[in-house]
Order: structure tokens, then C-alpha cells, then sequence
């Protein structure tokens, strides 16, 4: 018996080690370890990076060695005559090996410009991972300042309920002596089912946002136990031009790398329409059965390749890639349209933030004051429960609008350095 005790309580022990309280340094921190959108996005960087190097590679000499073995179903001459006195040798069997080199003299730039397209490929696919891990910390942060906003009108919440109830107390009291009607008691009840709705739809909007937090971060939700943390409405923005901001941005960088790799690509599809010079070297052996009469082969020389007619397919590519670059250029320039919309958007959410917040403070501390009047005139029998009631009521939707503005101000902070491309990413 004291055995099965024992491994329960280290069960629950381990179960709970294995949970973690975080700060948002750490959530964004795990985030970047972990979140599968980054390291996706980092296998596409790797992915480019081993193209590079396959584009640098067509660059060098090419060496292949090829070994055959081939059974005939009549002896075929393997070495040819080489005079009226050295006859061809004959076998139905044939062994041979060889070396094989090329070396690329000239290509009309197409394998330089590859290189080029290359290199271009993995910094837009590293600006990407960027952009893709600015938004991830975007989220986590906006989903931990969500989370922080329902823990504290979680505890209003739950005051407002225990408020209620002792309100409900004297009430039941004072029905007792005669002092109040029963309908005072029904309106305290309906106010407390009231907020005990609003305590419910609370605890049930920090498990969901628990739940989005731990996904954004690549973590099960059960290995968060809880955050740790304050909302502050310290940090601020400097507003600055949008336009010069908009470079800034990772995904505007990238476009920008689309555009000019685009260019690069027009190049490649043209180059088709000049000669390919290659230097080429073969160097082998070819034996008959049983590996006798063994004859060493070899030729060096140089190979000149021209297109003269293809029917329009070189062309049709070189049109091909141009719309592509076009349509990059486009692209860009929707990007950078909606940049610009998304700081200035920035700004204006921020600026409303900050005024509601200004007056959602004052509205609080007003609610508050009016709560305490209106429950020492009830208490002393010249206020109704009514105003009372009202009073709290206005003080619950006083927290709530307060919350709210101060999460809408911190959000407004992180989308403006999202839009602008400015949030650091420590890694």
C-alpha cells in the first residue's frame, strides 16, 4: 500500500517538474528553438544553401568513371585492326573501363549567372526566415500579453463575485429583519449569476489562449503550468517615416532579391542562344575474355555546341522569365503598399490605445470611489440596492475596458515593430 502511495506522489512529482512557469523571454526563446514554421523556414535556407554549392560545383571539371561488361551473342571485334598484319581481336565477351572528363571553357555566362540566381535564392530564403521568425515572436508576445490581460480580469472577476456575495449576505440579512424586499435579493442574485458568467468566459478565454500560445511556441500546452510576468505600458513608439521603414521589412528585402534574381534568370534563358565550349578527355581499357588482349584507349579534345534552330523554344523562355520578372516586380510593390498600411495602421491603434487607456484609468478609479458611496449608503439604509448594483456593474466593465486598453496598447507596440520589420530575433 505505502508502495503504490510512494509512485504516486513521484508521478505527480515528475508530472510536475516536467511543467514550467515562463517568463516571455523564455516563451520567445523556446519559440525559436522550436516552432515548426522556423524550422521549416531554416531547411529552406539550408536547401538553398546546398544549391549554391551545386552551382559552384558546374563551375569545375566534371570526372566520371564508367566500367562495363557486355556478352554478346557473337564474338565482335573489341580491338581493330590496326594493319594488314595485326588483325582485329574477336570475343563474345567484353570488358571495359574508362575515365571521363569535361570541362566547361564557355557557356555564354549561363553557369556564372546560375551561381548568381544561387546565391540570390538562399539570402531571400534566409530574409524569409526572418520575417517568419519576426512574426512568430510577434505572436508569442501578443499571445502571452493576451494571456497576462485575462489572468488580471480573472482575479477582477472573481472579486467582483466574492464582492457580490457578501452583498448577497446582508441582503439576506436585512430581508430577515424586514429591512429589505425580496426582490432586492432576486436583483443581488441575478447580478452575482451575472458575473459569475463573466468569471466562466474568462477562465475559458486564458485556456484557449494557453492552448495558442503553446502552439505558436511548437510546445504541447501541458508543459506550460503557468507565465509569469506584468503588463507594462512603459514601452513605446517613435514614429518615423513609413517609407524608409518599409525597407527594413525582411519580406520587402526578399521581393526586392526576387526582382533582382529575376533579372539573372532572363540571363540564363538567353545564354542558350550563344556556344558552349567544353574541353574533353577520355582515357580507358577494353579486354576480351578471360581479361586477355588488353588494348589501352584514350582521345582529348575540345567540343563546341551552337543552337541554330529550335523553333522559338529559347525565345518563348526568355519571354517566359521576363513576365516572371514583372510579375516579381509587382509583387514588391504590393508588398510595399501593404507595409506602409500596416504601420501606418500601427500607429493609429497605438495612439487609440494610449487615449483609451488614459481614460479607462480615470473611469476605473471613479467606478471605484462610486462603489464604496453606494455600498456605505445602502449599509446605513439611505442608498438602494439597485444603485448599488449598478455601481458594480459599472466598476466590472470599468477593469474590463481598462484590461483591454492596456493589452491594445502593448499589441499596437508589437505590431508596429512587426510592420517595420524592427523585432530583434536573438538566436
Amino acid at each position: 500500500m505505502f508502495g503504490i502511495l510512494f509512485i504516486m506522489l513521484a508521478s505527480a512529482a515528475t508530472a510536475a517538474s516536467d511543467t514550467q512557469i515562463l517568463t516571455l523571454n523564455e516563451c520567445i526563446e523556446l519559440a525559436l528553438k522550436q516552432s515548426p514554421l522556423i524550422r521549416s523556414a531554416e531547411m529552406d535556407v539550408e536547401a538553398s544553401r546546398e544549391s549554391l554549392r551545386g552551382s559552384k560545383g558546374a563551375l569545375f571539371p566534371r570526372i566520371d568513371l564508367n566500367a562495363a561488361y557486355m556478352k554478346e551473342n557473337q564474338p565482335l571485334p573489341y580491338i581493330p585492326a590496326q594493319s594488314m598484319k595485326i588483325p582485329a581481336k574477336f570475343s563474345d565477351e567484353v570488358y571495359s573501363w574508362n575515365i571521363y572528363l569535361r570541362m566547361p571553357v564557355y557557356e555564354g555566362g549561363r553557369l556564372t549567372k546560375q551561381v548568381d540566381v544561387s546565391e540570390l535564392e538562399k539570402n531571400i530564403q534566409a530574409s524569409r526566415t526572418t520575417f517568419t521568425a519576426q512574426d512568430v515572436v510577434a505572436n508569442v508576445t501578443n499571445a502571452f500579453n493576451k494571456l497576462l490581460q485575462l489572468k488580471e480580469l480573472r482575479k477582477a472577476n472573481i472579486k467582483a463575485v466574492e464582492a457580490i456575495e457578501r452583498q448577497r449576505g446582508n441582503t439576506e440579512l436585512l430581508f430577515k429583519t424586514g429591512r429589505a424586499a425580496n426582490v432586492e435579493l432576486l436583483r443581488v442574485n441575478v447580478q452575482l449569476a451575472g458575473e459569475q458568467q463573466n468569471l466562466i468566459k474568462t477562465g475559458e478565454a486564458m485556456s484557449r489562449t494557453k492552448d495558442l500560445l503553446a502552439f505558436f511556441m511548437g510546445m504541447d500546452v501541458h508543459e506550460i503550468s503557468d507565465i509569469s510576468g506584468t503588463l507594462s505600458p512603459e514601452e513605446t513608439i517613435k514614429e518615423q517615416d513609413a517609407s524608409s521603414l518599409v525597407k527594413l521589412r525582411p519580406d520587402v528585402i526578399a521581393l526586392s532579391l526576387k526582382v533582382e534574381q529575376s533579372g539573372k534568370r532572363i540571363g540564363i534563358a538567353g545564354a542558350r542562344r550563344y556556344p558552349a565550349i567544353a574541353l574533353v578527355g577520355n582515357y580507358g581499357n577494353r579486354a576480351g575474355a578471360e581479361m586477355h588482349d588488353r588494348e589501352e584507349v584514350w582521345e582529348a579534345g575540345a567540343v563546341v555546341s551552337l543552337n541554330i534552330f529550335d523553333a522559338g523554344i529559347i525565345s518563348s523562355e526568355v519571354r517566359r522569365e521576363q513576365a516572371l520578372q514583372k510579375k516579381a516586380e509587382e509583387e514588391l510593390r504590393l508588398a510595399e503598399l501593404k507595409a506602409k498600411t500596416e504601420i501606418e495602421n500601427a500607429l493609429s491603434s497605438f495612439r487609440e490605445a494610449r487615449q483609451r487607456l488614459e481614460v479607462a484609468e480615470k473611469a476605473l478609479s471613479q467606478s471605484e470611489e462610486a462603489l464604496r458611496i453606494e455600498e456605505l449608503k445602502y449599509k446605513t439604509g439611505a442608498g438602494a440596492i439597485t444603485d448599488v448594483l449598478l455601481a458594480q456593474a459599472a466598476m466590472s466593465l470599468s477593469q474590463a475596458n481598462y484590461y483591454q486598453a492596456l493589452y491594445d496598447r502593448l499589441s499596437a507596440v508589437t505590431e508596429y515593430k512587426r510592420a517595420t520589420g524592427t523585432i530583434e530575433v536573438k538566436r
